[in-house]
């Protein structure tokens, strides 16, 4: 399959009035994707590790052309991200010690111990579990009240991980294509998301003396059950990516979703995002 990825900067600024609880009423999902914040650039940075140390047993041109443009638009994701937690500091937010332990003690770990067919397993499992939260976050425009500085941030990256949702698996197939591979993958990979997702936003929301109230707990039903149901639309989606006929493209309207918001951003003014050359 060949697609169009398109490496782009992250042009907005986040200045210091971006409120703590950036999503209004909404503790839960901004603490949420603040953890996914605090998170992704160890994460972003242990794909583009993987993808530098397969490409040289990629044949096919046009994968490594895709392979490459994947790798420029996860550099800038983790640029970006890591530029807001500035914020975080001022918020008085402490996380930086906690990421560090998990960079060291999992995605370099990772390096070191894990071959190379699990490290491309679990990059696949991951990009599918970005793209569909991006599918589920857009669709459901889940962040439409949020602050437009965080709300860009996230839509623009939520985005981009639905525009190259299918070079990690592609990858995978290229070079350890056999089922268990991405079984096993997947098995690791959403445990380790999950409880990573889980345990930073929960300290987050300890710090913020909201874990254990009440709407803290109605705002969590709401998110996974009764409002975007994000619970069944979860196992859904994680089912689908062990189905054997299983390929990322099978996300039905994804792809013009993905377009429109970034065409938005793009044609903004200042714009949000801007356009990179694709040359490597």
């Amino acid at each position: 399959m060949e697609e169009s990825i398109t490496p782009r900067r992250f042009a907005a600024e986040f200045p210091s009035d971006v409120p703590r609880h950036w999503l209004p009423g909404n503790e839960v999902i901004s603490s949420l994707l603040n953890a996914y914040t605090i998170l992704v650039p160890a994460n972003e940075a242990f794909y583009i590790r993987t993808l530098n140390t397969c490409l040289p047993r990629v044949a096919d041109e046009e994968l490594r052309r895709r392979c490459q443009a994947f790798i420029r638009q996860e550099a800038q994701h983790g640029v970006a991200h890591k530029r807001y937690w500035g914020n975080l500091d001022m918020q008085g937010y402490a996380f930086r010690g906690l990421e560090r332990a998990i960079d060291h003690g999992i995605f370099r770990a990772m390096d070191r111990v894990a071959p190379l067919w699990l490290r491309a397993s679990l990059v696949s499992c991951v990009e599918h579990i970005n793209a569909y939260l991006g599918y589920e976050f857009l669709s459901q425009s889940i962040l439409a009240e949020a602050d437009p500085r965080l709300r860009s941030l996230m839509e623009w990256h939520f985005a981009e991980e639905i525009e190259h949702r299918a070079v990690a698996f592609d990858l995978l197939q290229a070079i350890s294509p056999g089922y268990v591979v991405r079984l096993l993958g997947a098995a690791t990979t959403a445990s380790l998301f999950y409880l990573l997702m889980t345990g930073v936003t929960v300290w987050l929301l300890a710090q913020d003396r909201v874990l254990w109230r009440r709407s803290t707990l109605r705002q969590a039903v709401y998110h996974l059950g009764v409002g975007h149901r994000m619970a069944r639309r979860t196992l859904r989606h994680l089912f689908n990516y062990l189905r054997p006929d299983f390929h990322p493209t099978h996300l039905a309207g994804a792809d013009a979703l993905a377009i429109r918001v970034l065409a938005e951003q793009e044609d903004e003014r200042p714009a949000v995002v801007v356009p990179m050359s694709s040359r490597t």
